[in-house]
């Protein structure tokens, strides 16, 4: 179920950030609005309220599951209930141990793509340690798909993709490409893979060089004004979380 997977991980994220800087949401913070930590309390609390009402989004989907994950959805659904109590009374440190129990249920959930709600891109699961980045750019991504900014869309989905590949690379072999060679560049990047032996199926290599050729005409100039379409433009996305998916979930 990568979607609500999404949600507790940067809802867990959000709570660490909060943990780190030792945000008070106890006190009430007086004075001038541009104050800087009223201005931080005020946007993780913002952030939180938008995480919760997501995860409440997610779990309002009319999903087909099997009959055994349907005992698993429920038994999230009162977990969730439970996480939900803590983060209202500030009880971080309870909420994150809420959201490992919930995530170690999760996983087990089997949903077809086909069951997913129609007309909306959904993040795939990605690691953890890439989660925060790519779940960034993917926000930033669906905007500009939006409001119509498509050269800026082809050119996050290749953002998307190096982020991936790069963490994939360092798996499979333990080496940090983004410190050896940190300005690679996705075409070369997926030359590293076949180098190593690691190369990927043809589908899923066109898809890859479909995308970074459309990025790279996004981003540098041409002669003749390089105008992508809206259709182009969602199969992109399409096939980068189909890449996503493929790379992270076998």
């Amino acid at each position: 179920m990568a979607s609500l997977k999404g949600v507790l991980l940067e809802l867990k994220d959000m709570i660490n950030n909060v943990l780190s800087r030792n945000i008070d949401f106890s006190s009430r913070i007086v004075g001038d609005e541009f104050n800087f930590k009223r201005r931080e309390k005020d946007y993780y609390s913002k952030e939180i309220g938008k995480a919760i009402k997501h995860l409440d989004a997610v779990l309002s989907e009319s999903f087909v599951v099997a009959p055994n994950d349907k005992r698993i959805l429920a038994e999230s659904s009162t977990m969730i209930k439970e996480l939900k109590k803590m983060i209202n009374s500030r009880n971080f440190l309870g909420a994150i141990v809420e959201i490992e129990k919930i995530y170690s249920v999760v996983p087990s959930i089997k949903i077809a793509d086909d069951d997913l709600p129609k007309g909306e891109f959904y993040l795939p699961y990605v690691p953890r340690d890439i989660f925060s980045e790519t779940k960034a750019s993917f926000d930033e991504l669906i905007k500009c798909y939006e409001h119509n900014c498509y050269r800026s869309a082809l050119i996050l989905c290749g953002r998307i993709l190096e982020i991936a590949l790069h963490k994939k690379y360092f798996e499979s072999t333990k080496i940090d490409l983004l410190k050896k060679s940190p300005d690679i560049g996705l075409g070369n990047l997926v030359l590293k893979f076949k180098n190593k032996g690691m190369d990927f199926d043809p589908g899923l290599s066109n898809q890859i060089h479909l995308i970074n050729h459309l990025r790279v005409a996004s981003v540098h100039k041409k002669k003749r004004p390089f105008n992508p379409s809206k259709s182009q433009t969602k199969a992109s996305i399409l096939y980068t979380l189909d890449t996503l998916k493929k790379l992270f979930n076998g």
